[in-house]
């Protein structure tokens, strides 16, 4: 692999250095508009919000509101870049779990719609301010995911209102004097299968048919949240978005009929779909050991990207310009924490010192999880329009963590 988006990239580590977080628009708008288009083709009222939390990267978030999305945020963080980007009140929506005052006082000013965690948020909501329209995220029992860490619902899960408790919440809110209502659900994420979905549907539009019936009115959204799938190695299959769209809409219509729901509309809220793909990360070569196993350290590390060290995940890596592996490595980086290891036991050409490794599918859940542990700074990002780099973010300096202490120390 020499080239990533047919750009050299070679040239973009002369420019920018490493580690560099480097990303495709072009990618990016096309994962969002596969979704879009596949459910809308099924179902008309379908809303696609981004979830930020994913990338929060402003440029990212401009292209995605100038081509028409919404966004779902999961902190006053969020909201506030997603108002800069330019998304409208009605395009926001705020999804937070044990929300402090500050967070739902944030997501209030901002006038998105909230989809509450539980029935306490509720109480503290209620202890400042009366909502016109609530929603809240149903933990159904049950939850899958690409990986353990990642699973979002069943009994093990610190998300959403227990289903057997979802009426008691909504019953307290009306009571409370609010009228207009949502429901969502969220139950893993990076699921391949599209029958997965709509069992999702099910579930939830069952215990909505409940509540909304003790309510006697219906819901104005039904959110089923996000957990689209993509393919980390060859041999796994890619997630069927056109049969998951339409075994999505069937199952939805059939229970909105069923249950007497009218016809609210889907909401639903990809992250990585949209933007895992479109990104790259490049690291540099710093070092090799022959020990008890061979590794190959790079100057990337758990604090550039987490996701392999805080729940096993997994991605391909390739050494630029060379091509035929030679012998089985542990790659890793420089945090001081054995689990800073990116893959182990996988064939690579041989490493040499300053060779650039590409690692793929990382537009997602990469830099926004990064942090200065080891005193390691944030990596730049660099976005790749119409063959044109541009960089979205400046690389973390010394001076910028030094900045946060008071004069006085």
């Amino acid at each position: 692999m020499n080239k990533i988006f047919n750009f050299d990239a070679n040239k973009l580590v002369e420019k920018y250095g490493t580690p560099l977080y480097v990303y495709n628009k072009e990618t990016i708008i096309d994962n969002y508009q596969k979704l879009k288009s596949s459910f809308q083709k099924y179902y008309p009222k379908t809303d696609v919000h981004y979830a930020v939390k994913a990338n929060t990267n402003l440029a990212i978030l401009k292209i995605l509101e100038e081509e028409g999305a919404s966004v779902d945020c999961s902190s006053p963080f969020e909201l506030l870049t997603s108002e800069k980007a330019g998304f409208t009140s009605e395009k926001i929506m705020y999804t937070g779990n044990y929300e402090s005052i500050s967070d739902l006082e944030a997501a209030v000013k901002s006038k998105a719609t909230i989809n509450l965690d539980d029935i306490s948020s509720l109480k503290r909501l209620l202890s400042f301010h009366l909502p016109e329209r609530i929603s809240f995220r149903i933990n159904p029992g049950i939850g899958r995911g690409g990986f353990e860490g990642i699973v979002t619902g069943g009994t093990d899960a610190k998300f959403g209102v227990p289903y057997e408790d979802a009426s008691k919440a909504y019953k307290l809110a009306q009571i409370n004097g609010i009228k207009r209502f949502g429901i969502h659900m969220m139950t893993g994420s990076n699921n391949l299968e599209p029958y997965y979905f709509a069992e999702i549907v099910d579930k939830l539009l069952t215990i909505a048919g409940k509540v909304f019936e003790q309510l006697g009115t219906q819901p104005e959204y039904v959110d089923i949240g996000g957990g689209f799938g993509i393919p980390y190695h060859d041999e796994e299959i890619p997630l069927n978005l056109e049969l998951t769209a339409q075994l999505v809409s069937e199952e939805f219509r059939e229970k909105c009929k069923k249950y007497n729901l009218g016809s609210p509309r889907l909401k639903i809220e990809p992250g990585r779909y949209i933007a895992a793909n479109a990104g790259y990360l490049l690291s540099k070569v710093t070092g090799t050991k022959s020990s008890y196993k061979k590794f190959v350290g790079i100057d990337s590390g758990m604090n550039t990207l987490l996701r392999p060290a805080l729940y096993g995940a997994s991605h391909q890596h390739f050494i630029l310009g060379k091509d035929t592996a030679t012998e089985p490595v542990n790659l890793c980086g420089r945090i001081c924490e054995n689990s800073d290891i990116f893959a182990k036991h996988i064939y690579l050409p041989e490493a040499e010192l300053g060779d650039i490794v590409i690692t793929k599918d990382a537009g997602a859940y990469g830099y926004a999880m990064a942090s200065n542990y080891n005193g390691r700074l944030r990596p730049a990002e660099v976005l790749i329009d119409q063959g044109r780099d541009k960089l979205i973010r400046k690389r973390e300096t010394l001076k910028n963590l030094f900045n946060l202490y008071p004069e006085d120390l």
